[in-house]
């Protein structure tokens, strides 16, 4: 007579030694592996799935013991964008050479590396807004510019204006997919 086919735990697949166990989940009755059967068989039948729900668990939320702060009404401040100056290049590289010292003292005082030191002062690439900060702060130059924006209040509507349909909705139109 030949060997016995092995059987496998249905949870997680192990194969399973001696007789197994049988357990009843979600109205099905299943063969498990001893760790299974310890991890699974003190729970009472039909209250728990080994498949994950997909949903998380509800984190606990704590009442607040302080009282929120009533927001200020904030000043208005105006609006505005910062720009890289047009002649940066021209503007570092002059700082550099002023300086006397190498590229390679240079990056690590700075903070930038050697390469983009070197690609900012001949051009090739404008400096980030941080990378202008560190290199107006080390040299004592101007590299950003505030460019403030106007913003009307509000759109002034004419008083004879009647408002079409698509001014009543938020129309929104997608492309078809072909």
């Amino acid at each position: 007579m030949g060997k016995a086919k092995p059987r496998y735990c249905e949870i997680c697949g192990a194969p399973i030694r001696g007789p197994g166990h049988k357990l009843r989940i979600e109205g099905a009755e299943v063969l498990v592996c001893d760790r299974c059967y310890e991890k699974y068989g003190g729970k009472k039948p039909g209250t728990f799935s080994i498949m994950p729900t997909g949903r998380r668990p509800a984190r606990r939320t704590y009442p607040r013991t302080s009282k929120p702060k009533p927001s200020k009404p904030r000043a208005e401040k105006p609006l505005y964008t910062e720009e890289i100056v047009e002649d940066y290049a021209e503007r570092v590289y002059k700082a550099i050479q002023r300086s006397g010292k190498s590229y390679e003292e240079l990056s690590h005082e700075i903070g930038l590396s050697m390469n983009d030191l070197r690609a900012i002062a001949h051009g090739h690439r404008e400096p980030t807004v941080k990378e202008a900060r560190k290199l107006e702060k080390y040299f004592g130059i101007t590299l950003i510019e505030r460019a403030e924006l106007d913003v009307d209040k509000k759109p002034v509507i004419p008083k004879d204006y009647e408002p079409t349909l698509g001014d009543m909705a938020n129309v929104r139109i997608r492309k078809r997919k072909k």
